[in-house]
């Protein structure tokens, strides 16, 4: 193992680029995209650019001094960020690697925290097998793993099952399975395949599938029940060849129960799910069509208690009809929602709450994402504000206090938006977010239930140079 430099440096870079993503990165440097970092993270960060200005290079060993235990959760916020992000070059491990290479203090985390995740990369057999071997003489490292990851883009899926086979009861603490851009091929894989995947994953309580194609909504349904602690299912864009009927007497006899689903446009899987009865917690849906949903949500209201709806990710010049299909009146039991959307989209918020009766529901969050332009002023910003339709508002303020919504105690709205660095004070203030809120939704307001908060997303480089 090459070893650490003994003298190196920190810089915080406040250079913005949209592709930073992409080939253009230069080697030895790592970016992470501040999404939902908690209250933590965000402290930890703000201590230390309070502590040494912005885009200066700073001895660690000389001006910042301060306690192993915030850069713990500097760290935690990067790699954990790091942990859901699956189009980067290199592997998780080796950018945690990269990273810990910033100072000895740095290391030890570093270090415990690449072991937690294994990436099978677009391996070939051979490739394979060296891992496995790797593994199968080093028990402690099989111990660390907490997710393994399988990018199949362009190879077999005849790897997961060699490699279920050989680490059948070795990965005794991973919790999340990850499959990437694959396209399930029985002929590749062994007859018991599936008995395989019990025995290497039974401890799995998260399955995320992204880009994955199946060849029936069976053959889906097979690896969903060979995780028999499963939890959480993330589906994003997953479709299958053929559907037909997969409801039997084995869904009956073990219904499916999980915390949480989360669908993006994976409209087969809501179908599946309808299908055999799956009783939900829940929701997060975001789809070009709600057809689905309303289905989903007719077959899940006794279980569902909370949901989240993305409609941010929508064209403006696609906006919903006045028939819109999703009427949340069916999830009877909701007790918390969440709403996203275009900051100058509220009209789709608003009809989808405004119609609704849900009689337990507790919480609202209706967040407001402001799309990054390459120009971000707070008289900009202002001048949005202004501009923002006010019908909505007064839908949503009717709505709200009214007695379709008996049980609410707080409504929520939250500003999202990313902007460079530099620009951090230009964004809304919560103060300014509140002060437009009020007088927008009066009776709200005068009751004490609406909050207002504001999330600068900011772009984060960590840039390792070692000195000569």
């Amino acid at each position: 193992m090459s070893s650490l430099p003994a003298t190196t440096h920190l810089r915080l870079d406040t250079r913005y680029d949209e592709s930073v993503l992409g080939s253009e990165v230069e080697r030895g440097e790592m970016y992470c995209a501040n999404r939902d970092g908690g209250d933590d993270e965000a402290e930890s960060l703000g201590s230390m650019s309070n502590t040494a200005p912005l885009d200066a290079d700073v001895s660690l060993g000389h001006s910042i001094q301060l306690p192993i235990e915030l850069w713990e959760k500097v760290i935690d916020y990067l790699v954990d960020d790091w942990e859901d992000v699956f189009w980067y070059d290199d592997t998780y491990e080796a950018m945690v690697r990269s990273l810990g290479r910033v100072c000895w203090g740095w290391h030890g985390r570093c270090h415990f925290r690449g072991l937690e995740r294994l990436d099978v990369r677009r391996m070939d057999k051979k490739e394979v097998f060296c891992l496995i071997n790797t593994l199968n003489h080093d028990p402690e490292r099989c111990y660390a793993i907490k997710t393994v990851s399988f990018d199949l883009w362009r190879t077999s899926t005849g790897i997961l099952g060699t490699f279920a086979v050989c680490m059948a009861q070795k990965l005794s603490r991973v919790k999340r399975l990850i499959l990437l851009e694959c396209e399930w091929e029985p002929r590749q894989l062994h007859a018991q395949v599936f008995v395989h995947i019990t025995l290497a994953f039974e401890s799995v309580t998260v399955l995320e599938l992204k880009y994955v194609r199946f060849p029936s909504a069976a053959v889906f349904g097979r690896l969903v029940r060979a995780l028999p602690r499963l939890l959480s299912l993330q589906c994003w864009h997953v479709s299958f060849d053929k559907h037909g009927y997969v409801a039997g007497r084995i869904w009956e006899l073990h219904p499916l129960r999980l915390d949480v689903a989360e669908l993006v446009d994976s409209d087969d899987v809501a179908d599946f799910l309808m299908l055999i009865g799956a009783q939900l917690r829940h929701l997060s849906w975001r789809a070009w069509t709600f057809d689905e949903c309303s289905e989903l949500l007719s077959v899940t209201a006794e279980s569902l208690s909370s949901m989240h709806i993305d409609l941010a990710h929508f064209p403006l010049r696609e906006r919903f009809p006045p028939d819109f299909p999703i009427d949340l009146t069916l999830a009877v039991n909701l007790r918390d929602l969440s709403i996203s959307s275009d900051f100058e989209d509220l009209d789709s918020a608003a009809k989808i709450l405004s119609p609704a009766l849900l009689p337990k529901l507790a919480e609202i969050t209706i967040i407001s994402t402001l799309g990054y332009t390459k120009t971000l002023s707070l008289s900009i910003n202002q001048n949005k504000l202004d501009q923002v339709d006010k019908d909505p508002y007064a839908l949503l303020d009717q709505a709200f206090s009214s007695p379709q919504y008996p049980a609410l105690k707080k409504v929520v709205f939250e500003l999202h938006c990313a902007p460079r660095p530099s620009e951090v004070m230009e964004v809304i203030s919560e103060v300014s977010w509140g002060s437009h809120l009020s007088p927008n939704l009066p009776a709200l307001h005068t009751s004490g239930r609406l909050v207002a908060r504001s999330y600068p997303r900011p772009f984060v480089s960590v840039r390792v140079e070692e000195l000569a």
